[in-house]
This record gives structure tokens, sequence and C-alpha cells, in this order.
């Protein structure tokens, strides 16, 4: 009841003509919020280790309001052990955590690190629910602690076009035939980290005889470098990739090489949501820019720089989103499985991993 009064609520006042006093005060608390992060003058923000973004989320929001950014890219998985050491030693250096999945909710959210960051969001173009996907801003768990930016088609399966056509791969199932055998490269299941997303939804979706065919049977070779897994794939060492990483094979696609994403038919497609959840650190440095740069970040103009330098789709309605190809797009009347749901990646995902893993005697 008390969502459905908070939604009424928020509704109401969106609907509110903009000389209302309410509307007027919702604008004067954000005025207010930017008055307070001018006067902080920095803030310090952890995101991905990616020269596009890192340029993209430190100028846009400099340029903006004149707040400095001091941008940290080491990447989830070292953030949570950084931080660990950190708040140790009493120390508390970071503001806002950009990343993907893993490292926010299941190191950053259960050691108590994180504010709720949906209070925190007030600017009104950042809230408007009709520029968000179904009308609503997305959140990562159900405490709303995370906030959710992106979402779109993960491709799990490429090809060099010059030793195999797409067509004859249609379904994950064709990868069993036996021409394949030891011809196909497959992402490492032995390594840790979101990664392992994919082996679980091959246990739960096509069973523990899929996986034993595919892994032992068909004897593929285990790659854990997903620039070398792309050029083995782009040079024609290997004919099929699974598992891999599409933007560093994409490198290689605008170079002239004979590179192609699959997307197979015999099972959900799968949704993920890259470097899009954002968090909000609680003890901050710099509190008032942090709730500032969140607001930025998850605007218009602030998704705008972020999505394309990200190569992501944002789930925001209201950008063109041409950066993206037509394969990562959802598409009407496929069922989809959201590799980034909580439940999937707090209880389905390891449960299915563990007997993935004893299949495979890993």
């Amino acid at each position: 009841m008390r969502l459905v009064a908070a939604v009424l609520a928020l509704v109401l006042l969106l609907a509110l003509p903009a000389g209302s006093p309410r509307a007027a005060d919702s604008n004067d608390a954000f005025a207010a919020l930017v008055a307070a992060a001018k006067a902080e003058g920095s803030v310090v923000v952890d995101g991905p280790p990616n020269d596009a973004v890192r340029v993209a989320l430190t100028e846009g929001f400099q340029q903006k309001y004149g707040i400095s950014v001091s941008y940290i890219s080491s990447g989830s998985g070292p953030s949570g052990a950084r931080v660990r050491a950190e708040r140790a030693a009493g120390k508390y250096l970071l503001d806002v955590f950009v990343s993907g999945s893993d490292t926010p909710i299941m190191t950053f959210l259960p050691s108590g690190w994180l504010d709720r960051i949906e209070p925190a969001l007030i600017e009104p173009d950042t809230i408007n629910p009709k520029d968000w996907k179904d009308g609503h801003l997305w959140f990562a768990d159900p405490q709303h602690m995370i906030l959710r930016v992106f979402q779109y088609v993960a491709v799990e399966l490429m090809v060099n076009t010059k030793l195999v056509r797409p067509k004859e791969i249609p379904t994950w199932r064709s990868l069993l035939d036996p021409k394949w055998k030891g011809k196909l490269l497959i992402k490492d299941p032995r390594l840790p980290g979101s990664g392992q997303s994919l082996n679980s939804y091959f246990y739960i979706h096509f069973g523990p005889e899929f996986v034993r065919k595919l892994y032992i049977d068909q004897q593929p070779v285990f790659s854990g470098d997903a620039r070398q897994g792309a050029q083995w794939i782009a040079q024609g060492n290997y004919p099929i990739w699974i598992g891999g990483e599409w933007g560093a094979l994409d490198e290689f696609r605008k170079l002239g090489y004979p590179v192609a994403p699959v997307l197979p038919t015999d099972g959900p497609g799968i949704l993920t949501g890259a470097f899009g959840l954002i968090s909000l650190m609680n003890h901050p440095p710099h509190p008032n820019a942090a709730k500032l740069y969140v607001n930025w970040l998850a605007s218009r103009d602030g998704q705008s720089l972020f999505a394309k330098a990200m190569l992501a789709g944002s789930l925001r309605t209201d950008l063109k989103q041409d950066w993206m190809p037509s394969f990562e797009m959802t598409q009407p009347g496929r069922s989809y499985y959201d590799a980034y749901d909580y439940k999937f990646i707090t209880v389905d995902r390891d449960a299915a991993l563990a007997k993935f893993k004893a299949l495979l005697g890993l």
C-alpha cells in the first residue's frame, strides 16, 4: 500500500502545472542541491575502466555544473577489495559507484556501504516516469538502494563468417553437431564473476545433458582473455565463439574482418545491464555533490553521454540511441531472460552454477 501511495503521489506531483506550489518546491529543492554541491566543489566516482566512458562521466558533469570529478577506474571486483580496506582503516573516500551487477549487489549492499538512492533522485528530468521503459525508474534490488540505467540484448554467440554461416547454427542445440567438435571457443567456465551467468543460463534452460555434451563431448577450447578470443575468431583460428565479448570482436569487424553475431532461437534472449548500475555510498566525502551526480547521470543529458560512450542501451525512452545495432534491441514477441534480475543474481544463478560446476568437475 505504501508503494502504491508513493506512486500516486509522484504522479500527482508530475501532473501539477509548472507554476504550482508543489512543482516550485521540487524545483527549489533541486536548486538548493545544486548550490550545496557547488559549495563542496568536487565528487569522487568509481566507474568503468573505459577511456571513452571516463571522459563522458567526468567532462559532461564538470561542464554542466562546474564541479570537478575525480574518476577511479579500477573495475568492479577490485573496487570491493579497495573499499573494504579503506573502511577498515576508517577512511571514506568514495561518493558514487558505477558498475556491473555482482559487486554492488553481492559485496557493497550486504556490507552496508550504501545509502538508499531512491530518495536522492529529485531532478524533474530524472524522475519523470514517462521517460523510462515501462513507466518507472529501474532499481537493481528490492530496497531500491541501487539504480539501474541500462538494459539491452547480450550477444553470447559469434562466428567467423568465412568459416561458418550464421544460419548453420540457428540454435544453441545446433552447436552439439559432431562437425563442431574441437572447433568451439568458449569463455573459461572456471573464471569467477558475472560471466558465469551464461553457464547458469545453459543449465537452467537446457539441462545437465546439454551442458555435458557442449562442455565435455564437444571438446571446446577455453579462453579467459577477451582480446585474445576476439583475435582468434577474427583471424579464423576458430569458427565459433561462445560467451565472448561482442565489444572486443566488433573492433575487428570495423577493421573489415568477417565476423558476425548470432542470436539463437531455441531459448529466451539474454538481457544485460553492462556497467549500468549506480550506487550512492554512505558516509560520502561530498554528500551533496554525490546526490547531484547521480541525478545528472540518470538524466537525459547524462544518459546520452554515458550510454553512447558505453555503447549500451539506456532504459530511458527519450533517447534516439542510434549507436545501438538492431540485434541488441529487444524485439516484439521475443521472450527474454534478464541476467541482471535480482533473484537470478542472488539465488538462481549460484544454485544452477553449483550444479554446472559439479557436473564438469570444476
